[in-house]
């Protein structure tokens, strides 16, 4: 039984910008993202197929048995999940069979569906595990291009996830490539490494969920609208196009950007991604401290609301 364990880091956009919709339905856009230090734990395990019988969900992918445990309850068991879609990928690239059953572990602690990339950070993980333990055939950068047809944050969870987790996957090809941060256009498959930008954060999700898929959809209604005007800047700072669909059309992320832009000292309040996640910037660690403390106070009085202090950067851990 060989098994290796990686922790899936969430990502968070210090911009993200709507260029357009493609003709397949697919956006372009601009964004700057870099890794937050928010994850989940994930434990790939290759063991024979005579071995026990698992009482798992599972999936038969390329003719291998790829079984599912978690407590999480949010998550599907199917292969609408992307850590199953992130194995498959793997699974096509590689030239020779595999004979062995894979067991994904996901000991899941970030929320669901809230604009950080958690199930692109589990896929991306469950791919470069898989890879390591079928020996680094694939490089870095053939990782990330089928990534994309895995899901458009994929490539760059990937680059990023291969920094973070780099003692552990030392065998792997290009890996002197991988950032904690870049730029990422297109329909995010094209990912330039940047210079990571070092903040403190505190992050905030009201406890609901934001259909990615509906905000695009939202955006391209409001993109419609006479005289929207959207960003001209090609690499801009600290601006998302999506908060003009989710902050109308979910109130619940409305307010709790309301509020930590009234009861925080924050340098700057920004969604993440489609939302409803918040992220509020600090250069100054001891001004982060102890508006989280205050952050903390005020989701206890709120069901649903929680709250994370955590760092983004090179510099930071």
């Amino acid at each position: 039984m060989k098994e290796t364990v990686l922790k899936a880091y969430a990502k968070i956009n210090l911009s993200l910008t709507v260029t357009g919709r493609r003709e397949d339905g697919y956006h372009n856009i601009r964004s700057l993202m870099q890794g937050i230090g928010l994850f989940d734990v994930i434990k790939i395990t290759k063991c024979p197929q005579n071995g026990t019988k698992y009482n798992l969900p599972h999936c038969l992918i390329g003719g291998v048995d790829v079984y599912l445990c978690t407590d999480a309850d949010t998550i599907p068991v199917d292969m609408s999940n992307l850590a199953f879609k992130g194995v498959a990928a793997v699974l096509d690239a590689y030239d020779h069979p595999v004979v062995d059953d894979i067991i994904i572990s996901i000991d899941k602690r970030l929320p669901v569906s809230a604009g950080i990339a958690g199930g692109s950070g589990n896929a991306a993980v469950c791919m470069l595990g898989l890879n390591s333990l079928l020996g680094s055939p694939l490089s870095l950068r053939e990782l990330m291009n089928i990534g994309a047809e895995v899901g458009a944050d994929v490539p760059f969870s990937l680059m990023m996830n291969a920094r973070r987790n780099a003692s552990e996957l030392a065998s792997l090809r290009g890996l002197e490539e991988a950032s904690t941060a870049a730029w990422t256009g297109g329909i995010g498959d094209i990912v330039e490494p940047a210079e990571p930008m070092n903040r403190y954060v505190i992050m905030a999700n009201p406890g609901i969920a934001v259909s990615t898929k509906a905000a695009y959809e939202g955006i391209d209604a409001i993109m419609a609208e006479p005289g929207y005007k959207g960003v001209t800047d090609e690499y801009p700072l600290f601006v998302n196009d999506l908060e003009s669909y989710t902050l109308r059309d979910y109130p619940q992320a409305a307010q709790l950007k309301a509020v930590m832009q009234d009861e925080l000292d924050a340098d700057i309040v920004l969604m993440s991604g489609s939302g409803p996640t918040m992220a509020a910037y600090y250069r100054d660690e001891g001004k982060a401290r102890q508006d989280f403390c205050r952050m903390k106070e005020l989701c206890s009085q709120r069901p649903g609301w929680r709250t994370w202090f955590s760092s983004t950067g090179d510099s930071y851990n």
